[in-house]
């Protein structure tokens, strides 16, 4: 009998760890060759997720990194923060012992836009949602637009955190003539408790409502290049997406508490099973895979497009359904990751993308990897995409 555990233990634990194959390496799908050649910038977009997560009183490499790249941006760019803006929870009323450190987190987010002459947007992730509701959200939501008033801004931009008031509404903002960026609220459309308030100062108030809006959005700008940008993807192939590390199976408890390594192999393995069908957060649950499919329903009708997100602390580029899939979630935080359908690139490491445009169909997307990849201008990967 110990013999047979024995070699139970062992084929568990191979099992585990080639079913998991994820890491925080740089994997790549096929070649590439960085070239970072382009001829003229006709717009520059960058997207940043998950980024609230610095120590009090610091900054961090990624957002130093971006804060240069922003200063030195004309006004024809954008700068998209993909939610989860504040960690754990949203931001905390006044007068609370945590509200300093939430206020710091957004504030050191804020400060990379002090010289920044293009378009600033955010959009609420599951976080920004946590604890402190609607209310913590509008919090947020007005901290963000007072700072960002006093910014320069060219483009007479007047709103700044969409969509606002809490509510899910999906919602194309004009980049230039012939750009469109998509923003809105997935967490919105994923969670129940969100929904129960008062929904009368927004535009929809269910999720037929708000597909419906969605598909009205994407037609009205049909003959437009396309930046879809929420905080959860429609694809991932890490935690969220049901690639588990092997210390994710033998000691589970650590993906709440990074310090708790007790070892629970077996419930471990159901416990990561179930967790991708059970909570909202993952992309196998039936409300989520309703989320991805509806939305690759309502694009495919109208061609190639550029789907961001931030929620799994990765970068990743994906191609499926005609378009194009960025996670940029690792603003602040880091998972292992892997490589999965249409995946062409993966890491788990802090950084960024930025999308550089020579036309309003024809793009460069670069994945950024702060203090790292010193000869590639700290690019990991690059791929050149067209909207035609």
């Amino acid at each position: 009998m110990i013999e047979f555990c024995k070699y139970w233990i062992v084929g568990f634990s191979i099992v585990v760890f080639f079913s998991s194959c994820v890491s925080h390496k740089a994997k790549y799908r096929g070649s590439w060759a960085y070239s970072d050649k382009v001829d003229q910038a006709y717009y520059t977009v960058y997207l940043i997720g998950d980024a609230g997560n610095v120590a009090k009183g610091e900054s961090s490499n990624v957002l130093d990194h971006l804060k240069i790249e922003l200063d030195n941006a004309d006004s024809n760019s954008a700068v998209v923060w993909l939610g989860d803006n504040i960690y754990p929870v949203g931001l905390a009323p006044e007068g609370s012992p945590y509200y300093s450190l939430g206020r710091h987190r957004l504030l050191a987010q804020l400060n990379t836009m002090t010289n920044h002459k293009g378009q600033k947007f955010f959009v609420p992730g599951n976080h920004d949602w946590y604890t402190y509701g609607r209310v913590g959200l509008r919090r947020q939501e007005l901290l963000i637009d007072s700072f960002l008033l006093n910014t320069p801004n060219p483009n007479n931009q007047l709103n700044y955190f969409l969509p606002d008031k809490g509510c899910g509404d999906p919602q194309v903002v004009e980049l230039n003539d012939s750009m469109g960026l998509l923003l809105m609220d997935s967490h919105w459309f994923l969670n129940d408790k969100v929904k129960r308030g008062d929904q009368s100062v927004c535009q929809v108030s269910n999720h037929k409502e708000f597909l419906d809006q969605l598909k009205e959005e994407v037609d009205s700008n049909k003959d437009k290049s396309l930046i879809v940008a929420s905080h959860h993807p429609p694809y991932t192939y890490s935690r969220h997406g049901g690639k588990f590390s092997f210390k994710d199976y033998v000691f589970p408890l650590t993906q709440k508490i990074d310090w708790l390594y007790i070892p629970l192999p077996f419930p471990g393995f159901s416990f990561n099973k179930l967790r991708i069908r059970l909570s909202e957060q993952d992309m196998f649950h039936p409300v989520y895979i309703d989320y991805r499919n509806s939305i690759n329903s309502i694009l495919d009708q109208k061609g190639r497009s550029i789907v961001a997100s931030g929620h799994e602390h990765t970068l990743q580029y994906i191609e499926s359904h005609n378009q194009y899939y960025i996670v940029s979630g690792s603003g602040s935080k880091t998972n292992k990751v892997g490589l999965g359908k249409g995946s062409q690139f993966s890491i788990g490491e802090k950084g960024y993308v930025k999308i550089i445009f020579e036309s309003a169909k024809e793009a460069l997307v670069q994945f950024i990897i702060p203090g790292q990849f010193e000869g590639q201008s700290n690019v990991a990967f690059e791929k050149r995409i067209s909207l035609e």
